[in-house]
């Protein structure tokens, strides 16, 4: 972090735009850690890695993100030996479980947000859950980032110029189903989808004429698409979830049509349209976006400017309490119950 008399580091097992953001804000060094492989030789190869790069950096504040989920088990495991202050980046997954559901996976990752010295999160919802797990929650919104110029001057090759353009890695919270029903229901609108096309075919999802799937976009086309499409349509099924692709809108000032959750109503309601995950209700939303589309880029671009002030602010708070944690006396390396 920026205060030169600790030593931090972040490491992560798959990268991330929050991830990337908050460690340039901070100036904290960001060693990212993927794999080829699956399963245990995956975690194992993993594991070697961490533990190589703590030896060789003893940092005395760590971060990690979670997910992953077998990254924050082995940092709560080794904090005695390294004595650092672990300080857990916990996304949705990292605090209610969705996609890997059980029980057993519940239960661990309340021990976890138990063990960790600080848990950052994202809104007040969740920060609760961490308080009623017995953890120390820290809340800090994703960063906004500064999309390429060339996105912005409108002229990136392989960029797409679509109505709507629809942000999906097609992950079991994304409503595909009810919005592909939407998009059959407003054939004379546009649609693009992004992510991987060789899962939309895995799914067993049909294609409606007016839809095209992008596959994978390299960045400025994926920059340039979103900033040439009239309104972005991110949903998600979980509950409090900010999605990445309303950060992503709000970074560029676009209308944008999001799920109606309180942590998105209060973050983003300004300036987006709010929708349940039913096709009629997704119709409605979408109607509502296009038909007013110089309003909602007036007020994206208010709620852009407040929410970089804002940001600034809530992130020298969260830093300040982590290096005040790392100073106590006793703190780092400490187990706690």
């Amino acid at each position: 972090m920026r205060d030169t008399t600790l030593k931090s580091l972040w490491i992560s097992w798959y990268p991330h735009r929050r991830t990337t953001g908050l460690c340039d804000a901070w100036g904290i060094p960001l060693e990212v850690i993927p794999s080829h492989h699956a399963g245990w030789r995956k975690w194992l190869g993993q594991a070697v890695a961490t533990l190589t790069l703590l030896r060789r950096h003893r940092p005395e504040v760590l971060f990690v993100q979670n997910p992953s989920l077998g990254l924050t088990v082995l940092a709560t495991w080794v904090r005695w030996w390294f004595g650092y202050l672990l300080v857990v980046d916990a996304h949705n997954e990292g605090v209610r479980p969705f996609v890997r559901s059980s029980g057993f996976v519940r239960r661990l990752t309340r021990h976890l947000l138990r063990r960790a010295d600080f848990t950052i999160v994202t809104n007040t919802a969740l920060a609760e859950d961490v308080r009623r797990a017995g953890g120390r929650p820290l809340i800090l919104p994703d960063r906004l980032a500064s999309p390429p110029a060339a996105a912005l001057d409108g002229e990136v090759p392989g960029s797409l110029a679509p109505d709507i353009m629809v942000i999906s890695t097609y992950a079991p919270d994304e409503p595909l189903p009810a919005i592909l029903a939407a998009a059959e229901r407003m054939p004379e609108v546009r649609f693009a989808v992004s992510g991987n096309a060789k899962k939309f075919g895995a799914l067993g999802l049909e294609q409606p004429a007016n839809v095209e799937l992008t596959g994978f976009l390299p960045d400025d086309a994926y920059w340039g698409t979103l900033a040439r499409s009239k309104v972005i349509l991110d949903l998600t099924l979980m509950p409090d979830c900010l999605v990445c692709g309303a950060y992503e809108g709000l970074a560029l000032a676009r209308p944008m049509v999001l799920s109606d959750n309180p942590a998105t109503r209060e973050l983003f309601g300004h300036g987006a349209i709010l929708t349940g995950g039913e096709p009629k209700g997704i119709v409605a939303a979408l109607g509502q976006a296009l038909s007013g589309l110089e309003s909602l880029e007036a007020r994206a671009r208010e709620s852009r400017d407040s929410f970089r002030v804002r940001w600034e602010k809530q992130a020298q708070g969260v830093q300040q309490a982590i290096v005040d944690g790392a100073h106590r006396p006793g703190t780092r390396g400490a187990e706690r119950n």
